[in-house]
């Protein structure tokens, strides 16, 4: 690896970092300075009381009679030791609720992914290379309907059609593999609408540039110079896209599990608003921006393989080095 290269990866690293951490202390503050003392009212709720020895530990443990700084030093230094808290509902460590519920929202997200990218390339490509002008137009077409339509309609309607009519997906079991395909499609829906709509005039684009009639001229099959070249030179917007999207994959999950009955991420971060399980929240929050961040951190990472041309950020010439 070129120092270039390195310090490019160096920062950048650094900076997802730096995101992470102000991502946590943002929700940290947030969820402090709401009026009320939201964790003091919900370890101390008349609806939902607990006894006078596990609010003491519980009011101990998170020093809610300490300074907001010091507060937020010691769980800092908390979740450094993998201490993520624990729920003012359940009691339970969050670090186990978050445990428990990953699987299922991971299942969903990487199918959805998956379906996504495979719908976004095949209506790409028909949208832009179909012979018939008429299924061309059909396909771009699809993306508007998809963004124009609510994923909680989709996964309604899908629900209606394959759970109470057709009977072939229960609504309420678990049953493995086939009880994700329904929440995946609905979540794909929405996420491939965005990256087949910049795929297609990527496509077009490159399609209509000079490299394309001199690969003709060599006598480069079609096909050859649409997936290796077109396609190729498309995929940069998109990539980038994608990694966009997995935010809207996990913040979509919060209505697709709610709908399929999935007790993943979604459904555990529905449960603590509710009931304003701040630790819970807390936890939540800082995870998916991690994931987030990562993603795009990997993103970034991945352009130059794909394209060399990319290159890493060189600082420029300063005047005085400029003319000697």
């Amino acid at each position: 690896m070129s120092t270039h290269a390195r310090s490019y990866v160096i920062r950048r690293v650094a900076q997802a970092a730096a995101v992470i951490a102000l991502a946590y202390t943002f929700v940290f503050f947030i969820l402090f300075i709401l009026p009320g003392d939201p964790i003091r009212q919900q370890i101390e709720n008349p609806q939902n009381p607990l006894p006078q020895a596990e609010a003491s530990i519980l009011l101990a443990y998170y020093n809610l009679d300490k300074p907001a700084f010091t507060q937020f030093t010691l769980a800092v230094g908390r979740l450094l030791h993998g201490d993520w808290g624990y729920s003012l509902t359940t009691g339970k460590p969050v670090a186990a609720l978050i445990a428990q519920a990953i699987p299922q929202t991971l299942a969903l997200a990487s199918s959805a992914l998956l379906l996504s990218i495979l719908l976004s390339l095949l209506i790409a490509l028909l949208a832009a290379f179909s012979p018939w002008p008429t299924v061309r137009a059909w396909f771009e077409a699809l993306p508007g309907i998809f963004l124009s339509t609510p994923s909680f309609l989709v996964g309604v309607i899908l629900l209606q059609i394959f759970s109470f009519t057709l009977g072939w997906v229960s609504s309420i079991r678990d049953e493995g593999f086939k009880s994700v395909i329904l929440p995946a499609v609905t979540l794909a829906l929405a996420v491939s609408a965005p990256i087949a709509q910049v795929l297609i005039q990527g496509l077009r684009k490159n399609h209509a540039e000079p490299f394309v009639n001199i690969l003709r001229s060599k006598g480069v099959r079609e096909s050859t110079i649409i997936f290796r070249h077109v396609l190729k030179n498309s995929a940069i917007p998109a990539l980038t896209l994608l990694g966009l999207t997995v935010g809207e994959l996990l913040a979509g999950s919060v209505v697709t599990e709610t709908i399929f009955s999935r007790t993943g991420i979604g459904f555990l971060t529905q449960q603590a608003v509710r009931e304003q399980d701040t630790p819970v929240i807390l936890a939540v929050v800082s995870l998916v921006a991690t994931v987030f961040v990562l993603i795009v951190l990997v993103t970034d990472l991945l352009y130059p393989f794909i394209d060399p041309r990319i290159t890493t950020y060189r600082r420029p010439l300063r005047p005085e080095s400029a003319h000697g």
